[in-house]
Parts: C-alpha cells; sequence; structure tokens
C-alpha cells in the first residue's frame, strides 16, 4: 500500500494548473510514494500539448521552461521548492495510444506505474510494479525496453544498489545480452550514468554487478577486480563515517574506528573538500571511486588504462592523476620508518596541490585489507600518524608547511643581490620558500641572509 508521503509543496499548484490536461505523474515519483521517500521531482505525462502544459507552469510559478526534445515534444520547468532547493518537473508525450502502452515502454516495472492527478485517483501499475517493490525484485517491463536503451542496463545497477533491490534471473540475462549495446551510446551519457552511481549508495557492490554482469568494459574499465572492491568498499565505509556525523563507535570494524579516532579532527575539512566539484554537478566525492580503478601512471598516462577515454574535464584528470601518484609518495612513507617531515609535506602538496588530500585515503585504502585482526594495531596506528601528519599540514600548518608567507620576491632578489632575471631566481625563491619551512625563516632580514650564505656557498639545502 502506497504511503501517505506529502508531496511537495508545489505539487498543488501545478496540479490547478494542469488540470485541463488529461495527466498523469509517473516514473520515479510513484515509485518513491510507495516506498514513502521524499519527492524531490516530478515527470508527468499527457496524451497531447505538454509543451503547452509545461509553458503554462513555468509562467504562472516563475520557473525556467526549456523544450528537451522537439520531436518527442518533452518539455522541462525548473523550478524553486520552498526550502529555495531546485526542483525539476518534466513533461511528456505519451509513447502509445494511452497511458498504458506509455508504461510498457518505459525501462523497469517499479518505474512503469502512473497516478492520475483527479481527487479520486488511483494507481495504474500494468505490470506489477507495486508487487516487485514489496518482494525487493527489479526486473525489466519487457525485453525490448533494454534492446532499444541498452544505457538502462546500467541503470538496472544503480537502482538494485540504491533500492537494495535483487535483479531478476531472467533481467540479468537480459542485461548481457544487450548491455554491450552501451558501447554505441554517447560517452557523455555512459559518463552521466555512472556519475549517478558514483554517488552512491553502495558503490562497491554496483561495481562488482557491473563486472559480474559483462558491463565493466562497457564503462571505461577493462575489469574491476576483489582488489578493486575492497578499496571501493573501504572508502564507502569511510566517507559514510565522515560525512554522516558519526564516531568512531559507529565503525564496522576497530581499523576504521581508529582511522576516526586518528583523522576525525578533519571531518569537517574533509565533508567541505570532498562537496568539491571540479566541473559543476560532478564531485570530488565521485572522483574518489573512479581513482581506485585505475592504474598509478608512473610510466604512462592513466587515461589509456581505459578502453575508451572517460570523457571527464582535464581538471578532473589531473585530480585523478595525481591523486593516485600523491598515494604511492604516502606509502612509501607508510612502508618506511621515517615520519614526513615538514619539508617533504611542504614538497608533496607543491606537486600533487589538493589532490594530495585524496592521494593519503587512497594510500589507506590500498593497504587497509593488510591490517586485519588485532595483532595488526600498532602498524596501522603507524601509518594513520603518518597520514595524519599530511592533512594536519594541509588543513592546520598550511601557513608555515605549505603557503609560507612571500618575504622576498623577483625584484628584491635582482637589486639585493645583482642577479640577472632568469631561472636562477626562481630557483633561489624556491630554495627561500624550503627554508621558511624547514629553518623557520620568519623576517625579510633573516631571507637575505639567508640567500646571502646560499649564493656565497656557505650552506647547503636540504635533498
Amino acid at each position: 500500500m502506497m504511503n501517505n508521503k506529502p508531496f511537495p509543496a508545489l505539487y498543488e499548484q501545478i496540479i490547478d494548473l494542469i488540470e485541463p490536461y488529461q495527466v498523469y505523474l509517473v516514473g520515479g515519483a510513484v515509485r518513491d510514494l510507495h516506498l514513502g521517500k521524499p519527492i524531490h521531482d516530478l515527470d508527468f505525462a499527457l496524451p497531447v500539448d505538454t509543451i503547452p502544459a509545461a509553458k503554462l507552469v513555468a509562467d504562472r510559478l516563475g520557473g525556467a521552461f526549456f523544450v528537451l526534445d522537439p520531436e518527442r515534444e518533452t518539455a522541462r520547468v525548473i523550478l524553486k521548492d520552498e526550502n529555495d532547493q531546485r526542483m525539476m518537473v518534466d513533461f511528456t508525450l505519451f509513447q502509445g495510444k494511452d497511458i498504458k502502452a506509455d508504461l510498457g515502454t518505459r525501462d523497469f516495472t517499479i518505474t512503469s506505474m502512473a497516478l492520475g492527478t483527479g481527487p479520486d485517483a488511483k494507481v495504474i501499475d500494468p505490470y506489477g510494479g507495486v508487487q516487485d517493490l514489496k518482494d525487493g525484485l527489479l526486473r525489466a517491463t519487457t525485453e525490448q525496453s533494454l534492446a532499444d536503451d541498452p544505457l538502462r542496463c546500467l541503470r538496472a545497477v544503480r537502482l538494485a544498489a540504491q533500492f537494495g533491490l535483487r535483479i531478476l534471473p531472467e533481467t540479468k540475462d537480459q542485461i548481457r545480452k544487450y548491455g554491450s549495446g552501451i558501447t554505441g551510446i554517447s560517452p557523455e551519457r555512459i559518463r552521466d550514468e555512472l556519475f549517478r552511481i558514483l554517488d552512491g549508495p553502495k558503490q562497491a557492490a554496483a561495481f562488482q554487478a557491473l563486472e559480474i554482469l559483462g558491463l565493466s568494459p562497457c564503462v571505461f574499465f577493462e575489469e574491476v577486480t576483489d582488489q578493486h572492491i575492497k578499496e571501493l568498499a573501504f572508502l564507502e565505509e569511510l566517507w559514510a563515517l565522515f560525512l554522516k556525523e558519526h564516531d568512531q563507535d559507529s565503525a564496522a570494524n576497530w581499523s576504521l574506528g581508529l582511522l576516526i579516532h586518528r583523522l576525525g579532527r578533519y571531518r569537517g575539512d574533509l565533508q567541505t573538500y570532498l562537496k568539491g566539484e571540479p566541473v559543476p554537478g560532478r564531485t570530488i566525492y565521485q572522483l574518489s571511486f573512479i581513482a581506485p580503478l585505475l592504474e598509478n601512471g608512473k610510466d604512462k598516462d592513466i587515461k589509456s588504462d581505459t578502453p575508451s577515454i572517460l570523457p571527464l574535464s582535464n581538471q578532473e584528470w589531473e585530480i585523478l592523476i595525481q591523486s593516485k601518484q600523491a598515494a604511492e609518495v604516502v606509502l612509501q612513507y607508510s612502508k618506511s620508518e621515517d615520519n614526513p617531515r615538514p619539508l617533504d609535506i611542504y614538497r608533496y602538496y607543491r606537486q600533487y596541490k589538493s589532490a594530495g588530500i585524496m592521494g593519503v585515503f587512497l594510500a589507506l585504502a590500498s593497504v587497509s585489507s593488510e591490517y586485519k585482526g588485532s595483532s595488526h594495531q600498532d602498524g596501522w596506528i603507524t601509518i594513520l600518524d603518518k597520514c595524519r601528519s599530511f592533512l594536519e599540514g594541509w588543513w592546520e600548518k598550511k601557513d608555515q608547511w605549505i603557503s609560507p608567507p612571500i618575504l622576498l620576491n623577483g625584484d628584491d632578489l635582482q637589486s639585493e643581490f645583482s642577479i640577472s632575471p632568469g631561472p636562477r631566481i626562481g630557483s633561489l625563491l624556491e630554495s627561500l620558500r624550503e627554508a621558511q619551512v624547514e629553518r623557520g625563516i620568519s623576517s625579510r632580514g633573516e631571507a637575505v641572509q639567508f640567500l646571502t650564505d646560499l649564493v656565497e656557498g656557505s650552506i647547503e639545502i636540504s635533498e
């Protein structure tokens, strides 16, 4: 039975405006009503006049109006809800002679339901979506629905993870049959569906399903190994602990509990970092789940690790490449008796910038499976403390270790030391910045004296 979950406040206003049309609420909104989940966006199906109906809603409610597909008469209105959050309202033309025929063209039974908008409205459910929701099953509405749009095979994995559903054997067989057709779809559409999977939940299980169903090569990854799954599962649980105000007692195992205890002070900083968007709509959080699936890129561009290039921005690729390389540096310290010095941390972030933050956690993910059982506790604590030093540098001692104040510039060096413009000036200024980190130089006078000694050869700089 459908839960009595309220619609968005704008719902009644929209219905009042489009009452003259024969309109049905369809898709995910009907599914979410049955699951008792909040309704964010709305999809309406109409037999005619979709574009005029959408334009009317936009004009009366002050929304933005777009025609998404002129041939199919599909339009979108973007409104602001009662919480000032963006709300999308889509209007689509029936694909078929009536609403039942339209529902037969949709992907899965749990979204092949409709709800009339009148006072005595009933759910139209010709394919048993309500029962499948109750039983926790994901079933293709028809085999043809996957053949018509193979990207729905990816969507099956996402929906199963998102709602905790079991994909039926016959639907799995259909996914294996039609999944290879994904390669004929635009890379941008594949990427967008992939990023919905990356947004969670259950990213590790989703990628395991992609591998089992033979879809990994279709979404830019030749193979998803058991080690990849372990690293994804570690990040999944770790981010859940950091992003939801949990403490170390909430962790499922002692290693994560210790991690939260040692690094929990950076929860707020990490939340801000993970929510960052190198490209609007795509976050660092999502990118972090791609990184474990790529090679380290020591001797090659990690882009070549994908059968076809994942269409990301240059900035996103730079973050992925730098974070993988940064993780290798952190791992070297994890295997060494030496602790990172402030100068090491300065050089680390000079090379990898903020991607070094992700590098710390990728390193932890890659070795986490080696530290199972209390006998490994001391070793895990040692690694965590080294990782904490890298995070401390970025979030607590940035002015001292990462970006010390400028004491002298190139013009100063030319006037003080009669040095001609050229690469040597940059080299000396870099030596000064390193000395500020390592030696605590903090005044102009100390800076001049240091460079004087350096130029005269009376001091040596650290390797």
